[in-house]
């Protein structure tokens, strides 16, 4: 006899994506270890029940997810979420910043938090997670 059963904590790395073809969502999940050196990325598919839910989620919001691990069609290992919850809210914005620099914006627009890989190649390589902010304002 054999168990196939997942249970996730983690934080959603990227926006949730709806396939209609399979009227199913999925969304990248990334979890660590307690020193936040140790990264996994999760595919997790979400059942139709649940959809909804997934497709309200933000980028770096911290959720639970239990289900079974499976294979896709092209043989990837996915997670199949039964239940998804979040237990935390989107980080929030920072402070906004002037632009500067022969790149920056003309316009004031806000910039998507995202995750950023520092130390890469060194003993504290980790992700750490860019807050939302207003660039390109004040000229």
């Amino acid at each position: 006899m054999s168990v196939n059963a997942v249970c996730l904590i983690g934080l959603v790395a990227g926006r949730p994506m709806w396939d209609p073809e399979s009227s199913l969502a999925s969304v990248l999940v990334v979890t660590a270890g307690g020193d936040g050196a140790f990264r996994e990325r999760h595919r997790v598919v979400v059942e139709r029940s649940i959809t909804e839910m997934v497709l309200a989620l933000g980028v770096g919001q911290q959720i639970v997810v239990t289900g079974t691990v499976q294979r896709d069609r092209r043989k990837r290992v996915i997670v199949v979420a039964r239940e998804l919850w979040p237990i935390g809210d989107v980080p929030g914005g920072t402070e906004p910043s002037a632009s500067v620099g022969t790149h920056a914006s003309p316009r004031e627009h806000q910039r998507a938090g995202h995750w950023r890989r520092v130390s890469i190649g060194g003993p504290r390589e980790r992700l750490v997670w860019v807050r939302t902010t207003t660039v390109g304002h004040d000229r």
